[in-house]
């Protein structure tokens, strides 16, 4: 007996089923845009990744904002931007009032015990200060004494506390710290000298370099690489359904042309998931 032919049906079989596995897959989306739109909370003033390029914009500019556009396209809806306060963001999604948050966010511990997160660019965090600064940083130690500009709401906080603490510890005076509602409110407090030095991520310091060549310089740059995450509310379905999303936006090459167009490096967009 021949039983080529039944093989064969069988492979079709299992082949016809993966395929329709596979569309089923692609095809999925998150239950949050059910309603023909993707709302994303967002607080624009962290360039590249989100940020108004002109006075007057209604709609940010940016990788962050560009990537929110390719996920709302490949999902089918329309993107929705609600503008809000770094302090705000996260708050903002608990409280259901966007079904996202992603802007320049980074993955913590501390954040996932509560939302899901996927991510999508990894960076790293720098101190920066004036070119025109004779500051020169062979340790964080050497900020001991200096006043430090960074961002409420940020991790960039508890790093300066964590250093306060073990400048203390040693004997030696504490910087000062200052803290600012939005990123560039601490890029204007380096620029005009009010504060010696500045936190924040390569991304940013690197885009205002491009910007203004000489005008920032990096002091010191930790060895940790960060992660962006896109956050949301808890809820296996749709973490998986946006880590597909991202996953085929790296695959068919719409990720690495947006990180081109705001000069990021396509190396970061290889990320661990989480």
């Amino acid at each position: 007996m021949n039983i080529r032919p039944l093989k064969l049906v069988a492979l079709v079989g299992m082949l016809t089923a993966t395929a329709a596995s596979s569309l089923l897959a692609a095809e999925a989306k998150p239950s949050f845009v059910s309603s023909g739109s993707f709302q994303v909370c967002s607080d624009p003033t962290f360039p590249p990744l989100e940020f108004f390029e002109k006075a007057g914009d209604r709609e940010p500019s940016g990788f962050d904002a560009d990537l929110i556009r390719a996920l709302a396209k490949h999902w089918g809806v329309k993107p929705r931007f609600i503008v809000t306060e770094f302090t705000g963001l996260l708050p903002g999604l608990d409280a259901k009032r966007c079904d996202a948050v992603i802007s320049g966010t980074l993955i913590t511990p501390e954040r996932i015990q509560k939302l899901n997160a996927v991510a999508y660019l990894s960076s790293a965090t720098v101190v920066f200060g004036s070119g025109k600064g004779d500051l020169k940083l062979n340790s964080l130690e050497d900020l001991s004494g200096k006043v430090v500009a960074v961002q409420s709401g940020t991790r960039y906080v508890a790093i300066m506390e964590k250093l306060n603490e073990d400048l203390k510890a040693a004997g030696k005076t504490p910087a000062v710290l200052q803290t600012y509602p939005k990123g560039s409110d601490v890029a204007q407090q380096v620029l005009v000298g009010r504060a010696a030095a500045g936190l924040s991520q390569d991304t940013e310091v690197a885009y205002r370099e491009l910007q203004n060549p000489g005008q920032f310089k990096t002091l010191y740059s930790f060895p940790e690489k960060d992660i962006f995450g896109a956050y949301m509310r808890p809820n296996p379905q749709d973490k998986q359904a946006v880590q597909d999303a991202v996953s085929a936006l790296k695959a068919d090459g719409t990720l690495k042309a947006i990180a081109e167009k705001w000069k990021l490096d396509p190396v970061n967009l290889e990320t661990a998931a989480q």
